[in-house]
């Protein structure tokens, strides 16, 4: 039923909305030619190039976009393509349109191209909700099964989604890539039939997925999906292998992390961001999901806990890979015989040292600590705990370090989650603002303008890093009562719900990554009558889209009638239409 409900949905959207879908893109296998030529469109209507941004750029525009995401966004984090195989399959024309437009809207962000002039997040929005439509039209119309091509896309648009305060439609598609992965059994070796470099582009596919699910648990209610258990694969090999199509072989997560094998000493740059943030997945589940079972039922100072087997983990990771080490000595063994960096091999570092320093940071935070030994019902003992905030403090000044090192050397790491570990770094120096000992005082203030203008910078390219901010802002103006949370026993009684909510916004990645309650996007509900359903769920993703209101949350003539004949757009409605979708929460 859903499968035949889909495409009449798209299409009956479309045509309401006076255009008509680009011409599709059938799934078919990586071995396949792709012949525009002969695809039929979905949906006839009237042509709809003199809308902006509903069609694929012209050809120089997308070749400048296609150079901007292979070096500003390959590898940095995530590693969806193999560069030769992706540029040679454009030139044969073999991409789906679907896929194109996700890669686009991807780069977008990073350009300065005049054909987008003041209207980038426009075009952003546009290119990914017609890679969405395309998605929804092919996948789900003639029922066709899921290829590679259409989990890198949806895995993309989850990113895009997720970053720009649309956190239902970005979330529900993480999950989407994550079981469309599974489905294509991206966490198994993948077939001997394959090229070496498809096959390496698989697994970094999945292990994109992987630390994508793991970044995103960063978060309350938000569990991870993934189980290492689940993951039988090679972790990815290094990148000069993988340029050159060539084969490596390389440990399994399980024998990356095992303590009787001998320990690898050719894990690539992209397997060390694979395993912080299998480690900062595992500090998510029990810092900020408070998980507190089997080993968690234990407190943080029992020998046997969850808390000292991670940071076990942690200690392993930092003397095998010399996390702890000069940036700049690390980075200087992979420059080009010219002396430049190429930050597709040197961002995975800064990255997996963004993220071992976050991990330190979550497992010693005060506050976090605080509500684990509350849930224990006991005071830490006073050695633990001040070993704890020194650990904690000594990490954030790291992390600010770090973030200040990669600036002033001029390296570009415009990563999304970096912001994530920014204003985490951030929120601890805050506490420190009223150190009686007024060298913390100060280093606390400096870092915690290094991490300030980080964000700015960020913010110009991401979203969220604006919402950041925010919240940093109102968690400075409430250092002196957060402060209290570095003594072992703190008055909880002094702390209102408003106060202990900033606090733990700081931390909470789903949080900081939507706009705030006092935002000027305008919160509209979905069904602005008295009987409307969701009236008290947050509906900010849906202010750019949902074209049936009008400025003052009313119906606007003709508003849009679905399928069914309500004039309403449930959750799972807007979700596959293209929009925000809303569940609450």
């Amino acid at each position: 039923m859903l499968t035949t409900y889909l495409p009449a949905l798209l299409n009956q959207s479309q045509s309401m909305a006076g255009g008509a879908t680009q011409p599709l893109s059938p799934p078919h296998t990586r071995n396949e030619t792709f012949d525009h030529g002969n695809i039929t469109a979905a949906a006839a209507g009237p042509p709809i190039e003199s809308i902006p941004f509903k069609t694929l750029p012209p050809h120089e525009v997308m070749t400048d976009l296609i150079d901007l995401y292979f070096a500003r966004a390959h590898n940095q984090p995530y590693s969806f393509f193999h560069e030769g195989s992706f540029r040679r399959e454009l030139e044969l024309n073999s991409l789906p349109d679907f896929l194109l437009f996700a890669v686009l809207a991807s780069a977008i962000r990073f350009s300065s191209h005049p054909y987008f002039g003041e209207s980038k997040s426009e075009a952003v929005r546009s290119y990914a909700s017609e890679s969405w439509k395309l998605i929804v039209a092919v996948w789900f119309g003639p029922e066709s099964d899921p290829n590679i091509y259409i989990c890198q896309a949806v895995t993309m648009l989850s990113i895009i989604d997720f970053t720009a305060g649309r956190r239902h439609p970005g979330w529900l598609k993480i999950g989407l890539s994550i079981r469309i992965a599974q489905d294509l059994q991206l966490m198994m070796e993948p077939s001997q039939d394959l090229g070496y470099a498809e096959q390496e582009e698989r697994r970094r596919v999945f292990w994109s997925i992987y630390v994508l699910d793991k970044l995103c648990s960063c978060g309350r209610a938000r569990p991870v999906a993934l189980a290492d258990a689940h993951c039988f694969l090679q972790l990815p090999c290094d990148e000069a292998t993988f340029r050159k199509g060539e084969w490596k072989k390389t440990p399994t997560l399980e024998q990356a992390f095992s303590t009787t094998e001998p320990a690898s000493e050719d894990l690539s740059n992209f397997s060390l961001v694979v395993l912080t943030a299998s480690v900062l997945g595992r500090c998510a589940q029990h810092s900020i999901h408070q998980n507190l079972r089997g080993e968690s039922r234990l407190p943080p100072w029992d020998s046997k806990s969850l808390f000292a087997t991670i940071n076990s983990v942690l200690l392993q990771l930092e003397m095998r890979f010399e996390l702890g080490s000069s940036l700049s000595e690390c980075i200087t063994r992979m420059c080009n015989e010219d002396g430049s960096v190429d930050m597709q091999v040197a961002g995975p570092v800064i990255f997996a040292r963004a993220l071992f320093r976050t991990c330190q940071c979550l497992l010693h935070h005060p506050l976090l600590l605080h509500q684990q030994s509350r849930v224990f019902g006991t005071k830490p003992p006073l050695s633990f705990w001040n070993r704890a905030i020194q650990t904690c403090r000594e990490n954030a000044s790291s992390l600010s370090e770090l973030l200040r090192d990669v600036q002033a050397a001029g390296y570009v790491t415009t990563y999304s989650f970096m912001g994530y570990c920014a204003t985490v770094a951030a929120s601890i120096h805050t506490m420190y603002f009223h150190d009686n000992d007024p060298t913390i005082r100060q280093k606390a203030s400096q870092f915690y303008q290094t991490d300030i203008a980080f964000l700015k910078t960020l913010s110009q390219t991401w979203k969220n890093a604006e919402w950041m901010l925010l919240g940093l802002d109102n968690l400075a103006a409430q250092s002196a009562l957060s402060a209290t949370l570095l003594g072992p026993d703190p008055d909880w009684e002094a702390f209102d719900s408003d106060q202990m909510e900033i606090l733990r916004a700081t931390l909470d990645y789903n949080t900081m990554s939507q706009p705030p309650k006092d935002s000027t996007i305008p919160h509209k509900s979905i069904v602005p009558s008295p009987w409307n359903p969701f009236t008290n769920f947050d509906t900010f993703n849906n202010y750019a889209s949902t074209p049936h209101l009008n400025g003052t949350g009313s119906y606007m003539p003709g508003g849009y009638v679905d399928s069914t004949g309500f004039n309403i757009m449930s959750p799972f409605t807007s979700f596959f239409e293209g929009g925000g979708a809303n569940f609450g929460g």
